[in-house]
């Protein structure tokens, strides 16, 4: 489990750039760099959507499915904190995993 840091600041579990959100998953099963890497578990904040009243986590468990990444044991990610990017992201494949490493 990590610490989470989310400058997705337009996401429904983004809360002062921590993470709301019970468990996080990360895709890219064929990358082999940060940017063809995805945020599944982003939600797009609309206007008018309540965004979660959760606070941020700092042991948020994140399945991994980037299988090519250092921090993936076994599908899940071992990494002591991640940094997740995507500003203004529509859609998850608009985020990305910036702690990814092969």
């Amino acid at each position: 489990m990590a610490e989470i840091k989310c400058t997705v600041t337009n996401c429904y579990y983004n809360k002062r750039l921590g993470c709301t959100a019970p468990t996080i998953t990360v895709d890219g099963r064929n990358a082999d760099e940060s940017r063809s890497t995805k945020c599944d578990t982003f939600i797009e904040q609309k206007p008018g959507m309540r965004s979660s009243v959760n606070e941020p986590k700092d042991n948020t468990p994140i399945s991994c499915m980037a299988v090519k990444c250092v921090y993936n044991d076994d599908e899940r990610c071992e990494a002591t904190d991640i940094v997740i990017n995507g500003k203004n992201a529509k859609e998850p494949e608009e985020t990305s995993c910036s702690t990814f490493r092969t």
